[in-house]
Protein backbone atom coordinates (compact mmCIF):
# COMPACT_ATOMS: atom_id res chain seq x y z
CA UNK A 1 0.00 0.00 0.00
CA UNK A 2 1.25 3.51 -0.80
CA UNK A 3 1.10 6.44 1.61
CA UNK A 4 1.91 10.14 1.55
CA UNK A 5 3.85 9.61 4.77
CA UNK A 6 4.98 6.60 6.80
CA UNK A 7 5.98 7.20 10.42
CA UNK A 8 8.25 4.72 12.21
CA UNK A 9 7.68 5.01 15.97
CA UNK A 10 4.55 5.74 18.01
CA UNK A 11 5.97 7.90 20.80
CA UNK A 12 5.40 11.66 21.18
CA UNK A 13 7.38 12.53 18.04
CA UNK A 14 5.80 9.81 15.92
CA UNK A 15 2.14 9.97 16.90
CA UNK A 16 2.20 13.79 16.89
CA UNK A 17 3.68 13.89 13.40
CA UNK A 18 1.16 11.34 12.13
CA UNK A 19 -1.76 13.33 13.53
CA UNK A 20 -0.45 16.65 12.20
CA UNK A 21 0.04 15.17 8.74
CA UNK A 22 -3.46 13.69 8.75
CA UNK A 23 -4.86 17.04 9.84
CA UNK A 24 -3.23 18.49 6.72
CA UNK A 25 -5.00 15.97 4.51
CA UNK A 26 -2.22 13.39 4.06
CA UNK A 27 -2.69 9.63 3.91
CA UNK A 28 -0.58 8.36 6.80
CA UNK A 29 0.61 5.09 8.30
CA UNK A 30 2.32 4.65 11.66
CA UNK A 31 4.30 1.59 12.75
CA UNK A 32 4.96 0.87 16.43
CA UNK A 33 6.66 -2.26 17.77
CA UNK A 34 5.52 -1.86 21.39
CA UNK A 35 2.88 0.46 22.88
CA UNK A 36 1.37 3.59 21.39
CA UNK A 37 2.65 6.53 23.42
CA UNK A 38 6.20 5.20 23.45
CA UNK A 39 8.61 5.46 26.35
CA UNK A 40 7.29 8.82 27.54
CA UNK A 41 3.65 7.98 28.17
CA UNK A 42 4.17 4.37 29.23
CA UNK A 43 7.50 4.18 31.03
CA UNK A 44 8.96 7.66 31.48
CA UNK A 45 7.49 11.15 31.67
CA UNK A 46 4.01 10.25 32.89
CA UNK A 47 4.63 7.44 35.43
CA UNK A 48 7.70 9.20 36.86
CA UNK A 49 5.74 12.39 37.50
CA UNK A 50 2.94 10.35 39.07
CA UNK A 51 5.44 8.80 41.49
CA UNK A 52 7.01 12.20 42.19
CA UNK A 53 3.56 13.65 42.94
CA UNK A 54 2.77 10.80 45.34
CA UNK A 55 6.05 11.32 47.17
CA UNK A 56 5.64 15.10 47.25
CA UNK A 57 2.12 14.85 48.69
CA UNK A 58 3.25 12.59 51.52
CA UNK A 59 6.33 14.72 52.26
CA UNK A 60 4.30 17.94 52.13
CA UNK A 61 1.87 16.79 54.81
CA UNK A 62 4.61 15.15 56.84
CA UNK A 63 6.42 18.49 57.10
CA UNK A 64 3.35 20.70 57.64
CA UNK A 65 3.08 22.10 61.16
CA UNK A 66 0.09 20.75 63.06
CA UNK A 67 -0.23 17.61 60.92
CA UNK A 68 0.55 14.12 62.22
CA UNK A 69 0.63 11.35 59.66
CA UNK A 70 0.44 7.61 60.06
CA UNK A 71 0.57 6.85 56.36
CA UNK A 72 0.63 3.44 54.77
CA UNK A 73 1.52 3.25 51.08
CA UNK A 74 0.52 0.17 49.12
CA UNK A 75 2.72 0.58 46.06
CA UNK A 76 1.15 -2.41 44.34
CA UNK A 77 -2.32 -0.88 44.63
CA UNK A 78 -0.96 2.51 43.59
CA UNK A 79 0.60 0.91 40.51
CA UNK A 80 -2.82 -0.39 39.45
CA UNK A 81 -4.10 3.18 39.52
CA UNK A 82 -1.00 4.40 37.67
CA UNK A 83 -1.47 1.92 34.83
CA UNK A 84 -5.17 2.73 34.57
CA UNK A 85 -4.25 6.40 34.24
CA UNK A 86 -1.62 5.63 31.59
CA UNK A 87 -4.10 3.48 29.66
CA UNK A 88 -6.51 6.42 29.57
CA UNK A 89 -3.81 8.59 28.01
CA UNK A 90 -2.54 6.03 25.51
CA UNK A 91 -6.11 4.98 24.72
CA UNK A 92 -6.89 8.61 23.98
CA UNK A 93 -3.97 8.80 21.55
CA UNK A 94 -5.08 5.59 19.83
CA UNK A 95 -8.58 7.01 19.50
CA UNK A 96 -7.18 10.16 17.88
CA UNK A 97 -5.11 8.11 15.42
CA UNK A 98 -8.23 6.21 14.46
CA UNK A 99 -10.32 9.39 14.24
CA UNK A 100 -7.83 10.88 11.79
CA UNK A 101 -7.89 7.66 9.73
CA UNK A 102 -4.23 6.86 10.33
CA UNK A 103 -3.32 3.22 9.63
CA UNK A 104 -1.58 1.87 12.74
CA UNK A 105 0.67 -1.11 12.01
CA UNK A 106 2.03 -3.13 14.94
CA UNK A 107 5.52 -4.51 14.45
CA UNK A 108 9.15 -3.54 13.99
CA UNK A 109 9.65 -1.44 10.87
CA UNK A 110 12.87 -1.00 8.93
CA UNK A 111 13.84 0.94 5.84
CA UNK A 112 14.14 -1.29 2.80
CA UNK A 113 14.86 1.56 0.38
CA UNK A 114 14.53 5.28 -0.15
CA UNK A 115 10.74 5.11 -0.36
CA UNK A 116 9.93 1.74 1.17
CA UNK A 117 9.43 0.27 4.63
CA UNK A 118 9.28 -3.38 5.63
CA UNK A 119 7.43 -4.41 8.80
CA UNK A 120 8.33 -7.69 10.52
CA UNK A 121 6.44 -10.50 8.90
CA UNK A 122 7.56 -9.38 5.45
CA UNK A 123 4.89 -6.88 4.45
CA UNK A 124 6.25 -3.94 2.49
CA UNK A 125 4.88 -0.42 2.20
CA UNK A 126 5.82 2.47 -0.06
CA UNK A 127 5.63 6.13 0.83
CA UNK A 128 6.66 9.46 -0.64
CA UNK A 129 7.91 10.51 2.79
CA UNK A 130 9.30 8.46 5.68
CA UNK A 131 9.66 9.85 9.20
CA UNK A 132 11.96 8.10 11.70
CA UNK A 133 10.78 8.68 15.27
CA UNK A 134 12.07 5.68 17.20
CA UNK A 135 13.08 7.56 20.35
CA UNK A 136 15.79 6.58 22.81
CA UNK A 137 16.70 3.98 25.44
CA UNK A 138 18.69 4.06 28.68
CA UNK A 139 22.46 3.88 28.36
CA UNK A 140 23.99 0.79 29.90
CA UNK A 141 27.61 0.44 31.01
CA UNK A 142 29.36 -2.65 29.63
CA UNK A 143 30.16 -5.09 32.41
CA UNK A 144 27.78 -3.51 34.93
CA UNK A 145 25.01 -6.01 35.72
CA UNK A 146 22.26 -6.44 38.35
CA UNK A 147 20.85 -2.94 37.80
CA UNK A 148 17.36 -1.63 37.12
CA UNK A 149 16.43 0.97 34.51
CA UNK A 150 13.49 3.38 34.29
CA UNK A 151 10.91 0.75 33.29
CA UNK A 152 11.62 -1.47 36.28
CA UNK A 153 12.17 1.29 38.85
CA UNK A 154 8.81 2.87 38.01
CA UNK A 155 6.96 -0.43 38.41
CA UNK A 156 8.21 -1.65 41.78
CA UNK A 157 5.65 -3.51 43.89
CA UNK A 158 7.14 -2.38 47.19
CA UNK A 159 9.07 0.64 48.43
CA UNK A 160 12.68 -0.52 48.85
CA UNK A 161 14.50 0.01 52.14
CA UNK A 162 17.62 1.20 50.36
CA UNK A 163 18.60 2.21 46.85
CA UNK A 164 21.84 3.11 45.11
CA UNK A 165 21.48 5.35 42.07
CA UNK A 166 24.28 5.36 39.51
CA UNK A 167 24.12 8.79 37.90
CA UNK A 168 23.35 12.16 39.46
CA UNK A 169 21.72 13.77 36.44
CA UNK A 170 18.15 14.98 36.36
CA UNK A 171 16.52 11.52 36.33
CA UNK A 172 18.66 10.28 39.20
CA UNK A 173 17.91 13.39 41.25
CA UNK A 174 14.18 13.32 40.47
CA UNK A 175 13.65 9.69 41.41
CA UNK A 176 16.19 9.76 44.22
CA UNK A 177 14.25 12.62 45.81
CA UNK A 178 10.94 10.81 45.33
CA UNK A 179 12.03 7.51 46.86
CA UNK A 180 13.76 9.28 49.75
CA UNK A 181 10.45 11.02 50.53
CA UNK A 182 8.76 7.61 50.50
CA UNK A 183 11.21 6.34 53.12
CA UNK A 184 13.98 4.74 51.07
CA UNK A 185 17.59 5.18 52.19
CA UNK A 186 19.05 6.65 48.97
CA UNK A 187 22.67 7.01 47.81
CA UNK A 188 23.42 8.91 44.60
CA UNK A 189 26.74 8.09 42.90
CA UNK A 190 27.94 10.60 40.31
CA UNK A 191 31.16 10.40 38.26
CA UNK A 192 31.38 14.20 37.81
CA UNK A 193 32.37 16.57 40.62
CA UNK A 194 28.74 17.61 41.27
CA UNK A 195 25.23 16.31 40.79
CA UNK A 196 23.08 17.92 38.10
CA UNK A 197 26.18 18.64 35.99
CA UNK A 198 25.63 21.46 33.53
CA UNK A 199 22.93 23.10 35.68
CA UNK A 200 23.73 26.53 37.16
CA UNK A 201 24.64 26.08 40.82
CA UNK A 202 22.52 29.10 41.77
CA UNK A 203 19.42 26.98 41.09
CA UNK A 204 20.72 23.43 41.56
CA UNK A 205 21.76 24.19 45.15
CA UNK A 206 18.11 24.29 46.19
CA UNK A 207 17.60 20.70 45.01
CA UNK A 208 20.77 19.66 46.81
CA UNK A 209 19.47 21.28 49.99
CA UNK A 210 16.33 19.12 49.85
CA UNK A 211 18.37 15.97 49.23
CA UNK A 212 20.41 16.74 52.33
CA UNK A 213 17.21 17.31 54.34
CA UNK A 214 16.07 13.85 53.21
CA UNK A 215 19.43 12.34 54.29
CA UNK A 216 20.33 11.31 50.75
CA UNK A 217 24.02 10.39 50.55
CA UNK A 218 25.66 12.13 47.58
CA UNK A 219 28.94 10.66 46.36
CA UNK A 220 30.55 12.76 43.61
CA UNK A 221 33.70 12.13 41.63
CA UNK A 222 33.10 8.38 41.97
CA UNK A 223 33.39 5.84 39.17
CA UNK A 224 31.49 2.54 39.42
CA UNK A 225 33.60 -0.52 38.75
CA UNK A 226 31.04 -3.32 39.22
CA UNK A 227 27.74 -4.35 40.79
CA UNK A 228 27.56 -7.74 42.52
CA UNK A 229 24.67 -9.66 44.04
CA UNK A 230 24.64 -11.12 47.54
CA UNK A 231 22.21 -10.68 50.41
CA UNK A 232 22.12 -7.15 49.07
CA UNK A 233 23.55 -5.62 45.95
CA UNK A 234 27.00 -4.12 46.28
CA UNK A 235 28.20 -1.26 44.11
CA UNK A 236 32.00 -1.33 43.96
CA UNK A 237 33.72 2.01 43.52
CA UNK A 238 37.40 2.76 42.99
CA UNK A 239 37.71 3.62 46.69
CA UNK A 240 34.94 1.81 48.54
CA UNK A 241 31.50 0.30 48.05
CA UNK A 242 27.79 0.92 48.63
CA UNK A 243 25.28 -1.76 49.67
CA UNK A 244 21.62 -1.43 48.69
CA UNK A 245 18.45 -3.48 48.18
CA UNK A 246 18.24 -2.28 44.57
CA UNK A 247 20.53 -0.44 42.16
CA UNK A 248 19.11 2.03 39.64
CA UNK A 249 21.16 2.93 36.57
CA UNK A 250 20.54 6.46 35.26
CA UNK A 251 23.51 7.70 33.23
CA UNK A 252 21.68 9.08 30.21
CA UNK A 253 19.93 7.85 27.09
CA UNK A 254 21.01 6.78 23.60
CA UNK A 255 19.09 7.13 20.33
CA UNK A 256 17.32 4.03 18.98
CA UNK A 257 18.93 4.00 15.53
CA UNK A 258 20.44 0.51 15.31
CA UNK A 259 18.73 -2.05 13.09
CA UNK A 260 16.58 0.44 11.18
CA UNK A 261 18.20 -0.18 7.80
CA UNK A 262 19.50 3.38 7.62
CA UNK A 263 22.55 2.28 5.66
CA UNK A 264 20.38 0.67 2.99
CA UNK A 265 18.73 3.99 2.30
CA UNK A 266 22.01 5.91 2.46
CA UNK A 267 21.07 7.97 5.52
CA UNK A 268 24.07 9.79 7.02
CA UNK A 269 24.76 9.61 10.75
CA UNK A 270 26.20 12.06 13.27
CA UNK A 271 27.73 9.61 15.71
CA UNK A 272 24.82 7.54 17.02
CA UNK A 273 22.34 10.21 15.96
CA UNK A 274 20.69 10.64 12.57
CA UNK A 275 22.03 13.71 10.80
CA UNK A 276 19.37 16.20 9.68
CA UNK A 277 19.21 19.73 8.34
CA UNK A 278 17.21 22.53 9.96
CA UNK A 279 14.05 21.22 8.28
CA UNK A 280 14.62 17.82 9.97
CA UNK A 281 15.33 16.13 6.61
CA UNK A 282 18.10 13.56 6.51
CA UNK A 283 20.77 13.31 3.81
CA UNK A 284 18.18 11.45 1.72
CA UNK A 285 15.40 13.56 0.27
CA UNK A 286 12.00 12.48 1.57
CA UNK A 287 13.37 10.79 4.69
CA UNK A 288 13.04 12.78 7.92
CA UNK A 289 14.11 12.14 11.51
CA UNK A 290 12.60 13.71 14.63
CA UNK A 291 12.82 13.56 18.40
CA UNK A 292 15.49 11.69 20.36
CA UNK A 293 17.08 10.05 17.31
CA UNK A 294 18.46 13.48 16.31
CA UNK A 295 20.77 15.82 18.20
CA UNK A 296 19.02 18.21 20.53
CA UNK A 297 17.42 18.12 23.97
CA UNK A 298 15.88 14.70 24.65
CA UNK A 299 12.52 16.10 25.69
CA UNK A 300 8.98 15.13 24.69
CA UNK A 301 8.00 18.73 23.98
CA UNK A 302 10.99 19.03 21.61
CA UNK A 303 9.66 15.92 19.89
CA UNK A 304 6.22 17.55 19.50
CA UNK A 305 7.96 20.62 18.07
CA UNK A 306 9.92 18.50 15.58
CA UNK A 307 6.68 16.79 14.56
CA UNK A 308 5.06 20.12 13.69
CA UNK A 309 8.11 21.14 11.63
CA UNK A 310 8.16 17.97 9.54
CA UNK A 311 4.39 17.88 9.02
CA UNK A 312 4.53 21.47 7.80
CA UNK A 313 7.49 20.86 5.48
CA UNK A 314 5.93 17.76 3.94
CA UNK A 315 2.76 19.78 3.40
CA UNK A 316 4.59 22.55 1.54
CA UNK A 317 4.96 25.02 4.42
CA UNK A 318 8.62 25.80 5.00
CA UNK A 319 9.67 25.59 8.67
CA UNK A 320 13.09 25.32 10.32
CA UNK A 321 13.98 24.09 13.79
CA UNK A 322 15.28 26.55 16.37
CA UNK A 323 15.96 25.02 19.78
CA UNK A 324 17.10 28.24 21.46
CA UNK A 325 13.73 28.65 23.19
CA UNK A 326 13.03 25.05 24.21
CA UNK A 327 12.32 25.06 27.97
CA UNK A 328 13.67 22.34 30.24
CA UNK A 329 12.36 21.19 33.61
CA UNK A 330 13.90 19.09 36.37
CA UNK A 331 11.17 17.73 38.66
CA UNK A 332 13.34 17.95 41.75
CA UNK A 333 12.30 19.65 44.97
CA UNK A 334 11.98 22.49 44.28
CA UNK A 335 11.41 22.23 40.54
CA UNK A 336 14.12 23.73 38.34
CA UNK A 337 12.93 25.25 35.06
CA UNK A 338 15.10 26.98 32.47
CA UNK A 339 14.88 28.51 29.02
CA UNK A 340 17.35 30.53 26.97
CA UNK A 341 20.57 31.65 28.58
CA UNK A 342 22.30 34.23 30.72
CA UNK A 343 22.71 37.74 29.44
CA UNK A 344 24.01 41.17 30.43
CA UNK A 345 21.23 41.86 32.95
CA UNK A 346 20.08 39.45 35.65
CA UNK A 347 17.29 39.86 38.19
CA UNK A 348 16.58 37.43 41.05
CA UNK A 349 13.54 37.39 43.30
CA UNK A 350 13.50 35.03 46.33
CA UNK A 351 10.40 32.91 46.90
CA UNK A 352 10.71 33.65 50.61
CA UNK A 353 9.17 37.01 49.66
CA UNK A 354 6.26 35.40 47.78
CA UNK A 355 3.05 34.97 49.77
CA UNK A 356 1.70 32.01 47.81
CA UNK A 357 4.96 30.06 48.12
CA UNK A 358 5.07 30.67 51.87
CA UNK A 359 1.44 29.61 52.25
CA UNK A 360 2.46 26.29 50.67
CA UNK A 361 5.43 25.92 53.03
CA UNK A 362 7.58 26.09 49.90
CA UNK A 363 9.69 29.21 50.25
CA UNK A 364 12.93 27.61 49.03
CA UNK A 365 13.98 28.91 45.64
CA UNK A 366 14.38 32.01 43.52
CA UNK A 367 13.17 33.18 40.12
CA UNK A 368 15.94 34.63 37.93
CA UNK A 369 15.21 36.46 34.68
CA UNK A 370 17.88 37.34 32.11
CA UNK A 371 17.69 40.28 29.72
CA UNK A 372 19.97 42.17 27.37
CA UNK A 373 21.12 45.75 27.92
CA UNK A 374 17.97 47.06 26.23
CA UNK A 375 15.73 45.09 28.57
CA UNK A 376 14.64 42.41 26.08
CA UNK A 377 14.15 39.07 27.81
CA UNK A 378 16.66 36.37 26.83
CA UNK A 379 15.80 33.61 29.28
CA UNK A 380 15.27 32.53 32.87
CA UNK A 381 16.32 30.04 35.51
CA UNK A 382 13.54 29.33 37.98
CA UNK A 383 13.97 27.23 41.11
CA UNK A 384 10.72 26.96 42.95
CA UNK A 385 7.34 25.35 43.44
CA UNK A 386 5.22 25.19 40.25
CA UNK A 387 8.08 26.63 38.15
CA UNK A 388 7.35 23.98 35.49
CA UNK A 389 3.96 25.63 34.94
CA UNK A 390 5.40 29.16 34.95
CA UNK A 391 8.46 28.90 32.66
CA UNK A 392 6.22 29.12 29.57
CA UNK A 393 5.58 32.79 30.36
CA UNK A 394 9.28 33.48 29.85
CA UNK A 395 9.38 31.27 26.74
CA UNK A 396 6.54 33.30 25.23
CA UNK A 397 8.20 36.57 26.26
CA UNK A 398 11.51 35.55 24.69
CA UNK A 399 9.88 34.39 21.45
CA UNK A 400 7.71 37.50 21.24
CA UNK A 401 10.49 40.02 21.85
CA UNK A 402 9.02 41.26 25.13
CA UNK A 403 10.91 43.34 27.67
CA UNK A 404 11.23 43.39 31.43
CA UNK A 405 8.79 46.29 31.48
CA UNK A 406 6.19 44.19 29.62
CA UNK A 407 6.24 41.55 32.37
CA UNK A 408 6.61 44.11 35.17
CA UNK A 409 3.45 45.91 34.03
CA UNK A 410 1.45 42.72 33.45
CA UNK A 411 -1.03 42.23 36.28
CA UNK A 412 -0.51 38.79 37.84
CA UNK A 413 -3.23 37.32 40.08
CA UNK A 414 -2.63 37.34 43.82
CA UNK A 415 -1.67 35.22 45.58
CA UNK A 416 0.26 33.17 43.01
CA UNK A 417 3.82 31.99 42.62
CA UNK A 418 3.82 33.67 39.19
CA UNK A 419 3.94 37.04 40.96
CA UNK A 420 7.60 36.27 41.66
CA UNK A 421 8.24 36.63 37.91
CA UNK A 422 6.56 40.01 37.85
CA UNK A 423 8.59 41.21 40.83
CA UNK A 424 11.84 39.84 39.36
CA UNK A 425 11.11 41.87 36.22
CA UNK A 426 10.37 44.92 38.37
CA UNK A 427 13.92 44.72 39.73
CA UNK A 428 15.13 45.51 36.21
CA UNK A 429 12.70 48.36 35.62
CA UNK A 430 12.57 49.87 39.09
CA UNK A 431 11.84 48.27 42.46
CA UNK A 432 9.74 45.22 43.35
CA UNK A 433 6.99 45.75 45.88
CA UNK A 434 7.84 42.95 48.32
CA UNK A 435 11.64 42.84 48.20
CA UNK A 436 14.46 45.37 48.40
CA UNK A 437 17.38 44.08 46.33
CA UNK A 438 20.93 44.99 47.26
CA UNK A 439 22.51 47.38 44.77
Amino acid sequence: MEYDAFVIGGGPAGYACAIRLAQKGKKVALAEMEKIGGECLNYGCIPSKALIELAHSVDYLRNMKGVTLNEKIDLGEWNKWKWSMIEKLTGGVSTLLKAWKIDVIHGKATLSGKNSVRVEGGKEYTSNNIIIATGSAPISIPGIEHVLYNREILDLKEIPSSMAIIGGGYIGVELGTAFAKLGTNVTIIEMMDKILPGIDESVSRYAEKTLKRLNVAILTGKKVKAVSKGKKFRVDLEDGSVDADIVFMSVGRRPNTAGLGLEKAGVEMDGNFIKTDSRKMTSVEGIYAIGDVTKGPMLAHRAYYDADIVASNISGESMEADYSSIPAVIYSDPEISTVGGKSAVEMSFPLLANGRALSMNAGDGAFRIFADEDGFITGAALAGVHSSEIISEITLAKNSGLTLTDIALTVHPHPTVSEALMEAAQIGSGFPLHYKPSR
